[in-house]
């Protein structure tokens, strides 16, 4: 792995991880919706848990992509632990989206 792909790993881990850190301490425990940059984030549990699998995906997988052999038992197990993290941050990353347009609509309509 070059200097290059070991920098962007670690970016990629750090940020989407202290995102999902951020977004998990300023809602205190409760429903309050917090704001980053001056923007609300609705759902911000959801989207804590689509930055940490994406940090997890992205980051740490493209870390620990070169331990195993290839083609060996780790390697398989690794890429498909890697594959359900992936397919997990894209199905919140959805699911944050849809649920966030239906209920701007239904406050549009009162």
């Amino acid at each position: 792995m070059g200097s290059v792909d070991l920098v962007l790993a670690v970016v990629a881990a750090a940020a989407n991880l202290a995102v999902a850190a951020v977004l998990l301490a300023r809602t205190g425990g409760g429903t309050a919706v917090p704001r980053i940059f001056g923007r609300p984030q609705p759902f911000p549990r959801l989207r804590a848990a689509m930055h940490g699998c994406l940090g997890l995906g992205m980051g740490v997988g493209w870390l620990v992509k070169d331990v195993f052999p290839p083609h060996s038992v780790g390697d398989v197990v690794l890429f498909n632990v890697i594959r359900i993290l992936l397919v997990a941050g894209l199905v919140t990353a959805l699911l944050a989206a849809f649920l966030h347009t239906r209920s701007s609509r239904d406050e549009a309509a009162r």
